[in-house]
């Protein structure tokens, strides 16, 4: 893979690197490719271009990101040999990631309709879930939404993960409940063909 990262700055990336976690310093570099490798890749994903932007920018905005910070010292203490600080390392960033998510619906005002909670389990209840089960989906929901924010076009860049909440459709929460509940039944390839078609929709 080539990298516009200029090698001098790679080389200061592994010596922080290293010096912050205390890894080898070739288990840094293994992880530093490894992490611009997996970023590189995730430039080319169709929905990166939907949102107006070039692999490069793409590229630009994901290595100042938490989650390529924390991708970048998983992977470095794992190639160290450290599996379980590697594993805790990057379950501190999901459960922040979590967290950051739940404050951001909390804040979703009522009249919108992740706001909403009677809307939501009538949504639900056309899909034949309890409001019970309805309620265990919503999290996961809003967790895809969040992982999904870098994605937003140019018109949505200033909002906020709460503003992109709020935006929701009725429509677009029908098929993101149908999809999750899917997942959560197992039902992998049913699951995947509705997330195809919400993908086209969103084209």
């Amino acid at each position: 893979m080539e990298t516009d990262v200029h090698p001098i700055v790679l080389q200061i990336l592994c010596a922080n690197l290293a010096n912050r976690y205390g890894v080898h310093p070739a288990a840094a570099e293994s992880a530093l490719l490894a992490t611009l490798e997996h970023f590189h890749a995730e430039s080319h994903d169709p929905a990166v271009a939907r949102a107006g932007l070039t692999p490069a920018q793409y590229l630009n905005e994901a290595v100042q990101s938490p989650r390529f910070a924390a991708m970048l010292s998983a992977s470095a203490l794992l190639a160290d040999g450290r599996e379980a600080d590697a594993r805790l390392n990057w379950e501190a960033y999901v459960q922040r990631e979590v967290s950051a998510a739940k404050r951001a619906h909390e804040a979703v005002p009522p009249t919108a309709l992740l706001g909403n909670p009677d809307a939501i389990h009538r949504i639900g209840g056309r899909l034949g879930l309890s409001d019970e089960h309805t309620d265990q989906l919503i999290p996961r929901i809003v967790l895809t939404l969040a992982t999904g924010y870098p994605y937003r076009s140019a018109r949505q860049r200033h909002l906020s993960l709460t503003d992109i909440l709020a935006q929701v459709t009725s429509a677009e929460l029908t098929a993101l409940l149908r999809h999750t509940a899917l997942l959560a039944a197992g039902r992998t390839e049913e699951a995947a063909a509705t997330l195809r078609r919400i993908q086209r929709a969103a084209r």
